[in-house]
């Protein structure tokens, strides 16, 4: 099941919860317990050490140094 973020249109509360695909329907906000929440888009990363990916001929996106011992 994959998790979703949610916005409790009732008492503003923002939370994480794992929901079937389609399942919207069923979540309630664990703080109030009714159901008018609305499902977030949230971004996301896919691979570890996202980070620590850069482009041909740059330098660390970290430090902003060519030749920084962690991203070389």
């Amino acid at each position: 099941m994959p998790l979703y973020e949610f916005f409790c249109d009732d008492c503003r509360r923002r939370f994480e919860t794992l929901t079937r695909i389609g399942g919207e329907a069923d979540v309630r906000c664990p703080t109030c317990g009714r159901g008018k929440v609305r499902k977030l888009v949230s971004a996301f990363g896919i691979g570890g050490g996202g980070s620590r990916l850069k482009a041909s001929g740059s330098g660390c996106s970290t430090c902003s140094s060519s030749s920084c011992s962690t991203c070389h």
